[in-house]
């Protein structure tokens, strides 16, 4: 069984998803809270079937049901450095995008545990200036977002052990805009703008392994796939006009795909649970790859991703039976090599992360669990972008903000 999945894990075609940073979004109230820590830890209906589906067969009653969302707040800067000092004032500031990011639903029938998952696992935005001076304003605007949805099964297969398996149906939209102008002189100016679409479908199945060898241990295991491709499409569209002498040219190609992909994932966790304290680690190892995210003319994005490995470590405390305090830390490292500059395209953003989180729980009659808190991850790093007519490697950092808000139902 293990040399077939490791064959599935090297052989799939590569399919989706250019993401600069895996942690950016954590799913789940107890996981999330938790700084991520989800692959042994069990009772996180919302998020389960992507960290641990095996953990569904340790869920209490016959029926539950959990909904998480979000509401992040991104603050990017190119091409100058953040003051972290601020940090504290700027959660006050700015707007907020609210985000589904996890719903979970299981039914328990004769030893089967049935589910079906909903999640935004990826998402990233930015509107604003690469350089404004005089002589030249350079804009970048873009959105990345993702959409899995997924039946999930697990079974235990004696009282210290079970399996699981998810099967995420996922669908990515990408859009990315560049507006470079520069005015050399007051007789001439230099006008370049370009806009990328992608659209990208594809399947990601998930397994999973839990073990309990007495009652305070839990170790758990699960396998990502590589994505397998379904669709993909893509559009491109590039006009250069300058005044002085007058020339202009464009390209507009409605008929390219993509290759992109959602790169296989080993994930292994523990956690342990005595006196009402919970702690939970857990590593997520990620596969390299290199690939063209459109194969035209050079145009579209060359993207070099390193293997990586992410730690996350929670804390939970349950002070009284209806009360209960998490926290965590957990890492956010690019997979990307810092931008080469020689090779005058587009490439990987290089922004090492760290973050913490923390939420708190109230229950009701054991039966429903109100979950408030957030998280946040930030750091700083380098991207090659259009500025001046050219690509050059800049300055990026990033803070991102997230405040999370959780129901879960037992029946």
């Amino acid at each position: 069984m293990l040399l077939i999945i490791l064959k599935l894990l090297l052989c799939w075609n590569f399919s989706y998803a250019q993401f600069a940073n895996y942690n950016s979004v954590l799913l789940g109230d107890r996981a999330a809270g938790m700084g991520g820590a989800g692959t042994a830890l069990p009772l996180d209906v919302s998020s389960a079937a992507f960290y641990n589906p095996a953990l569904l067969s340790q869920s209490e009653g016959a029926a539950f049901s959990a909904a998480v969302g979000i509401y992040k707040k991104y603050d990017t800067n190119y091409g100058s450095e953040t003051d972290y000092t601020q940090t504290p004032l700027k959660v006050s500031s700015g707007f907020f995008r609210s985000l589904p990011a996890s719903t979970g639903n299981v039914v328990r029938k004769e030893g089967w545990t049935f589910g079906l998952s909903i999640l935004v696992p990826e998402y990233e935005t930015f509107k604003g200036d690469l350089q404004s001076s005089s002589q030249n304003t350079s804009t970048l605007t873009y959105t990345d977002e993702s959409l899995w949805v997924g039946p999930t099964l697990s079974r235990a297969l004696n009282e210290k052990s079970a399996w699981g398996i998810t099967l995420y149906y996922a669908a990515r939209s990408f859009t990315r805009s560049i507006q470079d102008r520069t005015y050399p002189d007051a007789a001439q100016a230099i006008l370049f703008n370009s806009e990328e679409t992608l659209t990208e479908n594809a399947l990601v199945p998930v397994f999973g392994y839990m073990l309990t060898p007495n009652s305070e241990w839990t170790l758990g295991a699960s396998v990502r796939i590589r994505g397998i491709p379904i669709s993909s499409s893509a559009t491109y569209f590039e006009a250069l006009t300058k005044t002085n002498p007058y020339s202009s040219a464009q390209v507009n190609r409605n008929d390219l795909s993509s290759a992109i992909f959602i790169p296989a994932k080993l994930s292994l966790g523990v956690s342990h649970s005595l006196n009402g304290w919970v702690w939970a680690a857990t590593m997520d190892a990620y596969e390299g790859y290199s690939y063209e995210i459109i194969d035209y003319d050079d145009r579209g994005s060359f993207v070099v991703r390193n293997a990586v490995a992410n730690l996350s470590l929670g804390l939970e405390k349950t002070f009284t039976d209806w009360f209960k305090v998490r926290l965590g830390v957990f890492s956010n490292l690019s997979p990307y090599p810092k931008p080469d500059e020689n090779l005058k395209r587009l490439q990987g953003e290089r922004v090492d992360q760290a973050g913490v989180s923390a939420n708190f729980v109230f229950i009701a009659d054991n039966k429903i669990a109100y979950t408030f808190g957030g998280y946040y991850t930030g750091g700083r790093g380098h991207a090659i972008e259009r500025v001046n007519q050219d690509y050059h490697v800049i300055t990026k950092s990033q803070q991102v903000f997230t405040m999370l808000a959780g129901t879960q139902f037992y029946f």
